[in-house]
């Protein structure tokens, strides 16, 4: 970042996209491993972090654009995904167009193995870095993500949200609590 010639913020986003893609990267490579593809366990994730959560399912466009997927894409994705009893489409009550997408028994165990998965993943990469550190990075990225997503009224301070999860012990080199692990690779 002491190049004069390149902005810090267009550096910063250059690192923040070339880390999301490497973690990505990793965490797709052993998740191969509990045989889940990358699209498999994205939705998976987005929806066991909205029962994390005690939040209402997604439905599948909130799910294509959490995603960054075409709702077609998506939708043949979770046909799949329904045929191998993963997950279930159910009309939504509130509006009988759309379907909200939920976990299905089967699924649970792979959710389970995942979430080791991406803890581990998490947990090697942030080695060396503190617990203020992160929760300062972590402040940092919510306060952006509100401000990209138009909801700054909603911006709570990563650190409180994890003050929720079971307490953890803290060592002096970064060991991430499992929750809060769980909480931020699934987003």
């Amino acid at each position: 970042m002491n190049n004069p010639h390149v902005m810090p913020a267009k550096s910063m986003g250059l690192l923040i996209h070339d880390v999301a893609r490497l973690l990505r990267r990793r965490i797709d490579q052993r998740a191969q491993a509990i045989g889940l593809t990358s699209a498999q366990w994205r939705v998976l994730s987005v929806i066991a972090r909205a029962e994390f959560r005690n939040e209402p399912p997604p439905n599948q466009a909130a799910l294509a654009e959490q995603m960054d997927l075409e709702p077609i894409t998506l939708s043949r994705l979770i046909d799949r995904m329904e045929a191998a009893q993963l997950i279930e489409r159910r009309r939504d009550p509130a509006d009988r167009r759309a379907h909200r997408v939920y976990l299905q028994e089967a699924a649970r165990p792979l959710v389970a193995k995942f979430r080791e998965v991406a803890s581990g993943c998490l947990t090697d990469a942030i080695v060396g870095v503190s617990e203020a550190e992160m929760d300062q990075v972590a402040d940092v990225l919510t306060r952006i993500r509100a401000n990209l997503t138009g909801k700054t009224d909603a911006v709570q301070p990563f650190a409180d949200t994890k003050a929720v999860k079971e307490p953890t012990a803290k060592t002096p080199s970064r060991v991430a609590s499992k929750s809060s692990v769980n909480e931020g690779v699934s987003s």
